[in-house]
């Protein structure tokens, strides 16, 4: 493997050719370029960041939102090796098979993927992160704590694995492998700006890459893969359909609309007058040495008996003035890769809580918090696929010339029904356990108002998905089953973009499974 700045390049402009082009190196682009070098590919990354974050490339990421209501765009994805791992939170956990079957009872199809194919996927992701092989579904506790599955008829658990900080940077992870590969180049600091099509054959032949400083960039290859993200990539389709005087994707009328996101509040706070319960109930815990996080869902059943999309609730922590804060804060450090000693000032006080961490964890295996540090209650829903929602392109240009992306993006009337529909089964699920007893909901205000718009003080979640929709209609669809574009089919999407629907958890692992199975798509070259 050889890594170039552009930059630092000799030239001011060069010219590369290759197999195949993946354009983004975070989560997905690093591990399809892995499995097209083990195949035996030769792959050039084009990545628009650095090895470590770097704010003149970040800020290549700011939208054109008049509206003001996407407010993650520029928090929630990260240029730079690695991309998005540097920061993630390691929260992994599928979708459900519901999520990517037929709902119509929403109106929804089921999507044209046989999603079972994935499965092969997930032990060489789990491996990867070094999370542990059991189930989803269920884990070992205190038949005590089992009365979280008592009101599975309106919630229910299931339980995320959350890769260790150590185990989050995929670059990090890829490192010694991609070393051993001499058919991958990776060159940073190079955005794309320009895409060059033959019209009459319909491909795509060239991607123009620029760095700060002015140097260019120019990669020829048979294939291209977009892994740059929902929202980049979409930006790249629509400029691509620009410069050939949108003549490319005339006949789609879906590039850029059914933009969706997960949507959050917070809805409650868990009273905590018991600490040694509630610590019990939510505090994060260990599994075979892998760290496991409650996703409460709501039931199929309730989502069939009030028609609406999918939701899922989650306990965050009040770690302000905790030294839980400043262990996580030099944990993040160490992810990212940039630990500086001002990151280690605040251990030594934290010394007498590292030892009741250490206490509980030898005990419980769970993380000890204290009793003063709040339990919050999330909800996240799932916002169903509206065609005007939506990302186009911008008349507002970025440093590098290239036209933004221009969102057109709000919640509907179906969000607003299944966040509450989400927050009124809460309630019944609270109620049918004992939790009611142990640990009552304090009610965020207004939260249990009927007459009250929950989603307007809803937030996107860094969630993005759906405006390169997979399909087999090319009208209605961009991507088809095999995740190339009907109309430039040298063009293939590893992003969520793809997801026709957002499902009942984070996007990570089903984007990777993906990633893989395109990689391994391409076949084995001798």
């Amino acid at each position: 493997m050889s890594v170039v700045n552009l930059a630092l390049a000799d030239c001011e402009r060069t010219k590369v050719a290759t197999q195949i082009c993946v354009i983004g190196g975070g989560m997905a682009g690093l591990l399809a370029a892995c499995r097209l070098a083990q195949n035996g590919h030769r792959v050039i990354v084009v990545e628009s960041g650095e090895e470590q974050l770097d704010p003149a490339a970040q800020a290549l990421s700011e939208i054109d939102d008049p509206s003001g209501r996407y407010v993650r765009a520029m928090t929630g994805r990260y240029r730079g090796l690695g991309g998005s791992s540097s920061q993630w939170g390691g929260r992994t956990i599928p979708l459900r098979d519901e999520d990517t079957g037929e709902r119509s009872y929403i109106g929804q199809p089921a999507w044209p993927f046989d999603v079972a194919k994935l499965q092969p996927y997930r032990e060489q992701i789990e491996r990867l992160f070094g999370l542990s092989s059991d189930n989803f579904e269920d884990i070992p506790m205190p038949a005590w704590q089992r009365i979280l599955a008592g009101g599975a008829s309106s919630l229910t658990p299931r339980w995320a694995k959350c890769a260790a900080f150590r185990k989050r940077n995929v670059a990090a992870l890829l490192k010694k492998e991609l070393k051993r590969k001499t058919g991958i180049e990776i060159w940073l600091g190079a955005t794309v700006c320009s895409l060059e099509t033959d019209r009459e054959i319909g491909r795509l032949q060239a991607v123009v890459a620029r760095s700060v400083n002015g140097k260019t960039l120019e990669v020829r290859a048979d294939q291209f893969i977009l892994a740059a993200g929902t929202i980049e990539t979409t930006r790249l389709l629509l400029h691509l359909d620009a410069q050939a005087d949108d003549q490319v994707f005339a006949r789609c009328n879906a590039l850029g609309r059914y933009f969706q996101d997960h949507l959050e509040r917070q809805v409650a706070d868990i009273d905590r007058s018991d600490p040694a319960a509630t610590n019990g109930l939510f505090a994060f815990r260990w599994v075979h040495a892998t760290r496991r996080d409650l996703h409460l869902e709501l039931s199929v059943a309730a989502q069939q008996s009030d028609r609406v999309a999918s939701a899922y609730f989650f306990v965050s922590m009040d770690m302000n003035g905790s030294p839980l804060s400043e262990m996580r804060r030099v944990a993040s450090a160490f992810q990212s890769g940039v630990v500086r000693p001002s990151d280690l000032k605040g251990l030594a006080s934290g010394l007498g809580f590292a030892a009741r961490t250490g206490l509980s964890y030898a005990r419980h295996r769970q993380l000890y918090v204290p009793a003063d540090v709040g339990f919050q209650l999330n909800v996240r829903i799932e916002q169903l696929p509206d065609e005007t929602n939506r990302i186009s392109l911008s008349r507002i240009r970025d440093r590098l010339g290239s036209p933004m992306a221009s969102f057109s993006w709000k919640p509907t009337i179906r969000d607003e029904n299944c966040m509450r529909s989400a927050v009124n089964n809460l309630d019944r699920y609270w109620k049918t356990t004992r939790l009611q007893e142990l640990c009552p909901l304090i009610w965020r205000p207004g939260v249990q108002n009927a007459r009250a718009n929950l989603v307007d003080s809803a937030v996107d979640c860094a969630h993005p998905s759906g405006s390169t929709r997979m399909g087999t209609n090319l009208r209605e669809s961009v991507v088809g089953p095999d995740l190339r574009c009907h109309l430039v089919p040298n063009v293939a999407i590893a992003s969520a973009s793809v997801f026709p629907t957002a499902g009942s958890s984070n996007p990570t692992f089903m984007i990777l499974k993906l990633a893989l199975w395109l990689a391994d798509s391409y076949g084995v070259r001798n």
